[in-house]
């Protein structure tokens, strides 16, 4: 393995060779990237999808990206199996072949037979994988900062951010008990559904280094001849790939998050899901909000849209209302001139991870992950059956929730119970709040639009308040005189009409003379 000090000049090796300072080209960029490594495929695969990031033929260059690498050498997999199962690798399997069925940045799978004859598949993590992805990452980071590479993009997105999302992603994907856990979490979800299936995980032989599944073959997605040869239909395939994925999401919360191709197989008249090691989850609260989002979205309800959007996302600075709406208004827009069914998801998706950068609002990273996988199916499902589209089907699928289900019922009187709890304290509170008004310690924070304008007209409704009070008072307290006296009028009155003129007639100066000062400003 490199040191950092080869590593580094290996790579600025590798920006010079594809001249990605002074003319990156996208072609170049991909290029370089597969040279550079893993680490590198990893975060061109996430780019890939990012154009509110990078310019969009880069996205479309990044998206070739495969992550086929060179295969290790089968005394190195036979070696770490060795270490995996201390010694005992020729006890557990039979046979373990000595090509590859997949070979990617992080690990690689051998097709390989158990003692008592089951077929399995093994998934062998890569040797010093971790340390030369904290390298790479330490590395890119500097880079980033010693050329510049976040201005060479002109984008306004955080790079570091993106590295580092890669890298702890990365981080799950080389645990294997971790993916272990997903298959089997998956599988239970979908057990019910007929034409899903997973693999079973093998627990016993399972490390966090090596994991052992099931064997399915099955046929590929995308081999159209083998399909048709055994009478499957594509447009059927498409539907319930289609509808799997949204039950997935939006009923399950747990969704594959990278549904593309190679991890799609047909056997025995199911969809065969494979490679669990990037899974999302959404919490129910979190699919209620989306499920209300994309209705909102077919209803072209861009209140509604931005309200969710701003309660589900973190804003990252101020937010300006009326631009995020007006963004929003101009994405929709956008997309629904065409007819539902040539509406790119694609695109719409993009254009929507953009607008929320140029808004400051961040989604949750679970929530992204879905909005990738969606990219992804659709162009899976584009492939095998273009027909099918994914927003007439979500249509169907979703429908207003109930007003009160089960869980809702429950959260409702627990919020009851406690709201009624806090009523106990609101004489407290509102003393407190009539105390404040009372001393003046109370103070109200106002945003407004076009600032200087408003505070004027606030300030000439606040002495408007003030003439219309000292004016009520100045005729309660006259008439409260001349009620008590007898006829004969006190000295005091005199005084106090006076001083009650004299201070009117100052008030209303003031006044003017500050409308005069407003409009010369």
């Amino acid at each position: 393995m490199l040191s950092g000090k080869e590593r580094l000049f290996e790579l600025v090796r590798i920006i010079k060779k594809y001249n990605l300072i002074n003319n990156a080209t996208p072609e170049g960029l991909r290029l370089a990237i597969e040279e550079a490594g893993p680490t590198f495929i990893k975060l061109g695969q996430i780019l890939a999808s990012r154009d509110d990031v990078i310019p969009k033929n880069y996205c479309d260059e990044l998206s070739h990206l495969r992550n086929q690498v060179k295969p290790m050498e089968y005394e190195k997999v036979l070696e770490i199996l060795d270490r995996e199962y201390e010694e005992k690798t020729s006890e557990i399997f039979s046979k373990i072949e000595k090509i590859p069925i997949g070979s990617a940045s992080i690990a690689e799978v051998h097709k390989a037979v158990l003692k008592d004859g089951t077929e399995v598949v093994i998934k062998i993590q890569r040797e010093n994988i971790y340390n030369l992805m904290a390298m790479d990452v330490m590395l890119i980071k500097k880079i980033i900062s010693l050329f510049k590479i976040d201005k060479l993009f002109n984008s306004v997105f955080n790079f570091n951010d993106i590295i580092d999302e890669m890298f702890e992603t990365a981080k799950e994907e080389m645990n294997f008990l971790i993916e272990a856990s997903h298959t089997e979490e998956f599988y239970e979800k979908n057990k019910e559904v007929l034409y899903i299936r997973s693999p079973k995980v093998y627990r016993e032989y399972t490390t966090s280094k090596s994991l052992v599944m099931e064997y399915l073959d099955g046929i590929s997605i995308n081999d159209f001849n083998t399909l048709e040869k055994f009478g499957y239909d594509r447009d059927e395939i498409g539907k319930k790939l289609a509808a799997n994925y949204i039950k997935q999401a939006l009923d399950d919360g747990y969704f594959h998050a990278d549904p593309h191709i190679e991890n799609l197989k047909i056997k025995d008249g199911k969809i065969v899901y494979l490679d669990f090691g990037m899974m999302g989850k959404l919490s129910s609260r979190d699919r209620d909000l989306l499920s209300r989002c994309i209705l909102a979205i077919l209803k072209d309800d861009v209140t509604e849209v931005s309200h969710i959007l701003l309660t589900f996302g973190k804003a990252r600075g101020q937010v300006d209302h009326m631009v995020l709406k007006n963004d929003i208004r101009a994405v929709i827009r956008k997309n629904k001139t065409q007819d539902i069914i040539d509406i790119d998801i694609k695109d719409f998706m993009n254009d929507f991870l953009s607008m929320l950068s140029n808004n400051h609002i961040s989604l949750p990273k679970d929530v992204t992950m879905l909005m990738r996988g969606i990219i992804v199916l659709e162009g899976v499902l584009r492939t095998v059956s273009p027909q099918i589209n994914l927003i007439q089907i979500l249509k169907t699928h979703i429908r207003p929730r109930k007003f009160l289900d089960n869980e809702k019922a429950k959260h409702f009187v627990q919020k009851s119970i406690e709201s009624g709890a806090d009523l106990i304290y609101l004489p407290n509170e509102m003393l407190s709040f009539l105390k404040g008004v009372n001393s003046g310690e109370l103070r109200f924070n106002i945003e407004l639009n076009d600032s200087k304008h408003q505070m004027r007209n606030l300030e000439q409704l606040v002495h408007l308040c003030m003439v219309t009070i000292l004016d009520v008072a100045y005729i309660l307290g006259t008439s409260l005189i001349v009620m008590q006296s007898d006829g004969d009028l006190p000295f005091i009155f005199y005084v106090y009409l006076i001083l009650g003129g004299i201070c009117t007639i100052w008030i209303f100066y003031k006044m003017f003379t500050s409308k005069i000062r407003n409009r010369r400003g």
